[in-house]
C-alpha cells in the first residue's frame, strides 16, 4: 500500500483527471504506479509523455524495452515493475523461463543480436557509466544503431531506475 495519499482516477480534478483520461483511454485504468505519480502532477504529464515518446520509438522494440525495465526492475527489487514487464513480455509469447534466462545473461536473450548487444551496453551503463566507452558506441553504431537510438535506450534504462526507486520508496504494490 502506497505511503502518500494517491488520487484514484474518479476523484481526480483538472488537469490530473484529464490525464488520468488519457491513461485510463491508453490502458483501459489508471495502475497505481501512475497515480503515484498524480501526487506531482506537472510530473504525471512529464512521466505520461515519456512513456508516449518510448511507446512509438521508431526503432527501440517494445520487447527490448520491457526485457530493459525487466532486468532493471530484477536487479533493484521492484515488485510492481517485474510483475508489469514480466506480464507484458509474456503476453508477447516469451516464456517465463526466457525471459529469466534473459535477466542472467543479456547477451543470450531472445531478441536480435543487435538488441542484445544494445541491451547489454545499456545495462553496463546504468550500472557503471565508466565502464562504457567511444568502441562500444562504435561496435554499436556498426550494428546499426544511430546515436539517438544509444542515448535513448541508456536515457530509458536511467529513467527507469529512477521509477523503480520512487515505487520501492513509496510503497507501490506489486503487480
Amino acid at each position: 500500500m502506497a505511503i502518500l495519499k494517491l488520487t484514484s482516477p474518479d476523484q481526480a480534478e483538472g488537469e490530473l483527471a484529464e490525464l488520468y483520461a488519457q491513461i485510463g483511454q491508453a490502458f483501459g485504468g489508471v495502475p497505481e504506479g501512475l497515480q503515484l505519480f498524480g501526487v506531482s502532477p506537472a510530473l504525471l504529464r512529464t512521466q505520461w509523455q515519456n512513456l508516449a515518446y518510448f511507446a512509438q520509438h521508431p526503432t527501440l522494440s517494445s520487447n527490448f524495452l520491457a526485457l530493459l525495465r525487466y532486468v532493471l526492475s530484477e536487479e533493484s527489487g521492484c515488485q510492481f515493475c517485474i510483475g508489469f514487464n514480466e506480464s507484458l513480455l509474456m503476453n508477447a509469447g516469451f516464456s517465463r523461463e526466457s525471459i529469466q534466462a534473459a535477466r542472467r545473461n543479456p547477451l543470450e536473450a531472445f531478441l536480435s543480436p543487435k538488441e542484445n548487444a544494445l541491451l547489454d551496453y545499456v545495462l553496463k551503463a546504468v550500472h557503471d557509466p565508466h565502464s562504457v566507452d567511444a568502441e562500444a558506441v562504435e561496435n554499436l553504431k556498426e550494428q546499426g544503431w544511430t546515436e539517438q537510438d544509444i542515448f535513448d535506450a541508456v536515457a530509458h534504462g536511467a529513467h527507469h531506475q529512477a521509477v523503480d526507486i520512487l515505487f520501492e520508496t513509496f510503497g507501490i504494490a506489486p503487480y
